[in-house]
């Protein structure tokens, strides 16, 4: 009987479109994920307001990042920006299968006034409640733009790259979620904040459904803005004050969910499981009419949960996205609706050094919050 050793199973490279930054992304899938290569770059203040631009910046950007790095193969799984995707929770009053889509599609109508034949939708039934002695059936609708999806296809063909998938930022999550619990299912109800330069995603799964999703148009391009602005200086200086490295903010250890686990002193009802001493431009964020838009819109968003699902209550926040690493306006945010809260760590499950000993762009051993749509995506199906 001969002996041999077990073909690696490779993810399809995973690629992020984001806002602020193209994130690349494989792995090696089992029972112990391991880094296969990464790479990144960020997106310049040019190519993020003129479509042109940033067509033609990711275009030539990411045939250099799949050059730079050892990727396996060429099938790819992409993600559709969240800038660019409608998410709308709907309630209809019939669930018949046949009837749904028809259903939704006059509520993108009458709501949005959006032809839906020109977009790509995906419907996800997240449960029912009964109002006024009618019961509604919930559901999650995702809707992109057809042409904004078919671009980005052509532009990974365009790298010789087999696009086997695409998904919304809220699925990819969703896929995400069992590394960043660090549990296949559980009890616990956690709300996913993950802050992004563009917009910020409100997603809240139940295992691996998703029961609740929103964006918000508040996030890290705007308050880098309003610093350029008060501070006088340009937009990229006023990123760099605003979103340093977390390692100048935290001297953190992780817990087995991938948690930055210091823990203030506070009552229970308040406990922020984030902690350091951010500089002042970061302590600025209390005060920000852009932080207080994302606190009032993250406390409609929970009441309206609570209102579909009262027997299974949010226990705690975790932070996503790069611009979760501004400690001191995620403790703001969390301690505005009182609710246990960490910085989520997409990379706690994931042996992140390769037989060379390289990281290949991810740091180990340090939170890297801005890289959870990418694994999400390394662990989602294939859909075209």
């Amino acid at each position: 009987m001969a002996l041999g050793f077990t073909k690696p199973r490779y993810s399809p490279i995973a690629i992020d479109f984001g806002t602020d930054t193209l994130k690349v992304l494989q792995l090696s899938l089992g029972d112990a994920p391991q880094l296969i290569a990464s790479a990144s770059a960020v997106i310049p203040e040019s190519a993020r307001s003129d479509a042109s631009s940033r067509q033609a910046f990711l275009s030539g950007t990411l045939r250099n990042l799949l050059k730079s790095q050892p990727f396996k193969g060429k099938r790819a799984i992409c993600s559709i920006p969240a800038f660019q995707t409608l998410i709308q929770h709907v309630e209809l009053t019939k669930a018949e299968h046949e009837d749904i889509d028809a259903q939704i599609g006059l509520h993108l109508i009458q709501r949005f006034n959006v032809d839906p034949s020109r977009m790509v939708v995906r419907n996800h039934g997240v449960g029912k409640i009964v109002r006024d002695g009618t019961t509604q059936y919930q559901f999650v609708c995702i809707a992109a733009r057809r042409d904004a999806v078919m671009k980005y296809i052509e532009l990974a063909t365009q790298c010789k790259l087999e696009v086997v998938g695409m998904h919304s930022e809220p699925i990819a999550l969703v896929r995400a979620h069992p590394l960043l619990s660090g549990q296949e299912t559980g009890p616990e109800v956690t709300c996913y904040i993950d802050i992004g330069a563009g917009m910020t995603k409100l997603i809240v799964p139940h295992g691996n459904e998703l029961a609740f999703a929103k964006t918000v148009h508040a996030a890290g391009d705007h308050l880098t803005r309003e610093l350029a602005q008060m501070r006088g200086v340009s937009f990229d200086q006023a990123r760099n004050l605003r979103v340093k490295p977390l390692a100048q903010q935290v001297g953190a250890s992780h817990d087995q969910a991938g948690a930055v686990t210091s823990v203030q002193d506070s009552d229970d009802a308040d406990k922020t499981i984030l902690t350091g001493t951010p500089g002042a431009v970061n302590g600025e964020a209390e005060h920000n009419v852009t932080v207080e838009s994302l606190i009032d819109e993250l406390r409609l968003s929970i009441r309206y949960y609570h209102s579909i699902f009262p027997d299974r209550p949010i226990k705690q926040l975790v932070f996503l996205g790069g611009e979760s690493q501004d400690v001191n306006m995620c403790q703001t945010i969390a301690r505005s609706v009182r609710v246990a809260a960490k910085l989520g760590d997409p990379f706690a499950g994931v042996d992140t050094l390769d037989t060379h000993g390289r990281s290949g762009g991810i740091e180990p051993y340090k939170p890297m919050p801005g890289w959870a749509v990418p694994l999400g995506l390394c662990f989602s199906e294939a859909n075209l």
